[in-house]
């Protein structure tokens, strides 16, 4: 392996392993507490209410998010305008999360990866279906101790290429 990549792996290594540890028990916890956040943001994005869709993030100048269509936010001011248009123009809207991994980074920080499944229909584009993959970087908020969503990205997986007909 090549020094250039056997230091950055040494470092990480490192600070994971400097930084406070999580019981066992609390590890438990604190997976069943974001696994419930999961959960509560997929019932909320299906609301497509934005009052209820923000309970779930961390509003901050920090958050990002990239939607499956390309579009990104920078800021929570931002993605929040965007939920709101997202809203007004959406007449129905079905996201299912399958399959979430989640892993606690440390006692404040947490990744959850996941497939996903979206019938949408708003008024710009009619209906769309689509599967795709998500990860959700979540952070524990130091005031009221609830994970919030710090950085989301979406993504849409292209339709398979049609196979040309076989002729004998």
């Amino acid at each position: 392996m090549r020094w250039s990549k056997l230091l950055p792996l040494a470092l990480a290594a490192t600070l994971v392993a400097c930084g406070p540890q999580l019981t066992r028990q609390e590890h438990a916890v604190e997976e069943q507490a974001i696994q419930g956040q999961v959960q509560l943001w997929e019932r909320s994005l299906n609301s497509v209410k934005p009052d209820s869709m923000a309970l779930v993030y961390e509003h901050s100048p920090a958050f990002s998010a990239a939607w499956p269509d390309g579009k990104r936010t920078r800021g929570w001011d931002e993605e929040e305008q965007a939920q709101r248009d997202f809203a007004a123009r959406t007449t129905a809207f079905n996201f299912d999360v399958q399959e979430p991994a989640i892993e606690i980074l440390s006692p404040s920080v947490a990744l959850t990866t996941f497939s996903h499944t979206t019938d949408v229909a708003d008024s710009l584009s009619g209906r769309a279906l689509y599967s795709g993959r998500g990860t959700i970087v979540w952070v524990k908020d130091r005031t009221d101790k609830v994970w919030k969503i710090h950085t989301l990205q979406l993504s849409r997986t292209p339709a398979a290429p049609a196979q040309p007909g076989r002729r004998r």
